[in-house]
């Protein structure tokens, strides 16, 4: 399977965890709230959480339209491992600091961290492919 192909794949299923994490807080944050370990979600936070799960599924999307064209949406790409990068790094603070429960902290290690080295490693080995010199020596060989 070539490097476009895998990160279609790749592109796809962070695209569909994405839509499946984000959808519960969107219809109803208070009970995604409590699901992933928070006591107290005071009704007038909810619109943090909804807006939250709003961006992670708005992010879905933008991963699900890379993986249509992964050599045309090349751009796009860093920004997969960006946003994982910074939620991770968020969510991770706020457990240091004991405001983001153990639930969430999981959750955010297996969509998030874990995916990180995958999807850094995709953007630099397609941007590799895809340079001039890399296209110059195809031609050569």
């Amino acid at each position: 399977m070539n490097v476009e192909r895998k990160i279609m794949w790749l592109f796809r299923v962070n695209a569909v965890i994405n839509w499946v994490v984000s959808i519960r807080g969107i219809l109803d944050p208070v009970s995604y709230a409590t699901a992933f370990g928070f006591i107290e979600a005071p009704d007038e936070y909810t619109f943090v959480i909804r807006l939250w799960a709003s961006f992670i599924f708005m992010f879905g999307c933008m991963f699900w339209e890379v993986s249509r064209n992964v050599h045309s949406k090349a751009a796009l790409i860093k920004y997969n491992w960006i946003e994982k990068t910074l939620t991770g790094t968020a969510v991770t603070i706020g457990f240091v600091a004991g405001q983001a429960p153990l639930p969430m902290m999981i959750l955010i290690t297996f969509t998030n961290w874990a995916w990180i080295p995958f999807l850094a490693y995709y953007n630099f080995r397609l941007h590799v492919e895809m340079s001039p010199a890399q296209a110059s020596a195809d031609d050569n060989a």
